[in-house]
């Protein structure tokens, strides 16, 4: 049997304008409010249900067949991804106006496999200590029972932007 999956995205060149000015914070909130765009790799990866204050992030993931390795498990590549968007989120969230990042670092431990069965996942990341260029975030992925199925230390650098950025 063949499955299909059919996905829409938003042209990424409209949410980098809406950003220009803004801070990091504010381009979050238009988003968690739908008067931005979200970028194209949360439709791709399908994470959902943005929440963002300064310095704390949290995204829901429905784990699916179409995230599936040989093995019948999400692949992990796919777990790296919910993680890294949501520890880019938290550090966003600190910027201001003209400021971008980087990931420097990124150390991930999975506990259990997750599959489709597993159900909604919220993942959620906090920044823990933030200096003038390097910040680090932490991250953990868990299900409504609050079981933990991966956590992560991620390493940022906080770049300046090009003007206009």
């Amino acid at each position: 049997m063949k499955n299909e999956r059919t996905y829409t995205w938003h042209d990424p060149a409209a949410l980098a304008a809406a950003a220009v000015g803004q801070s990091g914070l504010d381009v979050l909130r238009a988003m968690a409010e739908g008067r931005i765009p979200p970028p194209p790799v949360g439709s791709l990866i399908g994470v959902n249900g943005l929440q963002v204050e300064k310095g704390k992030v949290a995204i829901g993931f429905d784990p699916a067949e179409f995230h599936y390795n040989t093995m019948g498990t999400v692949h992990g590549g796919v777990i790296a991804t919910v993680i890294d968007i949501v520890l880019g989120s938290a550090v966003h969230s600190t910027l201001k106006a003209g400021q971008g990042f980087t990931t420097l670092t990124l150390e991930l431990k999975y506990h259990r496999a997750v599959t489709a069965k597993s159900g909604r996942l919220t993942a959620t990341a906090e920044v823990v200590t933030r200096g003038r260029e390097i910040v680090t975030a932490e991250a953990k992925l868990v299900d409504k029972n609050n079981r933990l199925f991966a956590n992560a230390t991620s390493t940022l650098m906080i770049l300046r932007l090009p003007s206009g950025s």
